[in-house]
């Protein structure tokens, strides 16, 4: 039976997007509680005060170097920055086609342990990467960057079709320049695909862990 497809909205993960709306960072009230004004702290940085207006309004990602030099600036940890929850934002399809169906940021999830950096949360639609990652699974991500990075062969990635779907599949390398196949535990593989994009899963929440049974 072919699997189901999903026609709905893009979510805009670009690697300049920033945070989802709704899951600003603590920057301006770690800024403040420390007695920097934001021109104070963009000098402390050697940065612009537009620069750090953007990173505490999430209008430019806040990356691991941001959080290693403004942590130390602050004297406080890249988790006290940003914060104790990741947004699940969308939908990734292990099974049938979804392209980031919107969730409206409505549930949040403890940040993965041992973590930094700007993640998202996506949630597993479909079952052909069984027994790793159930449907309900939460997996995050982190985008900072478009292509593919060769040191991501053999990973299990979110990977985006230049045609627009979303999968969560094992990254292989194509039979021709410039495509790649895109493997799952269960299921055909996808050979020779372009994408716009691939990363590795950071991290998994289980399903039972979110309290779906």
């Amino acid at each position: 039976m072919q699997a189901p497809s999903y026609l709905i909205r893009v979510l805009d993960l670009s690697p300049v997007a920033g945070h989802p709306q709704g899951m600003a960072n603590r920057l301006a009230h770690l800024r403040k509680k420390a007695g920097f004004t934001q021109d104070g702290l963009a000098c402390e940085l050697n940065t612009g005060r537009s620069t750090i207006t953007k990173l505490e309004r999430s209008e430019i990602p806040m990356s691991d170097r941001w959080l290693d030099r403004l942590s130390k600036v602050l004297k406080c940890s890249p988790s006290d920055i940003l914060g104790d929850y990741v947004a699940i934002v969308g939908k990734i399809g292990a099974g049938g086609s979804v392209i980031f169906e919107d969730l409206g940021c409505e549930e949040q999830v403890r940040r993965p342990p041992d973590t930094t950096g700007e993640l998202v949360g996506l949630e597993v639609d479909g079952d052909s990467m069984l027994p790793k990652f159930d449907p309900g699974d939460i997996v995050y991500i982190s985008r900072t960057r478009d292509g593919v990075d060769a040191r991501d062969i053999g990973a299990i990635c979110a990977c985006r079709l230049r045609s627009g779907e979303t999968y969560l599949k094992q990254l292989v390398r194509g039979t021709r320049f410039g495509t790649w196949t895109l493997r799952s535990y269960n299921a055909s593989d996808m050979p020779d695909v372009e994408l716009e994009w691939a990363t590795p899963i950071r991290a998994i929440t289980p399903r039972h862990a979110r309290g779906i049974h």
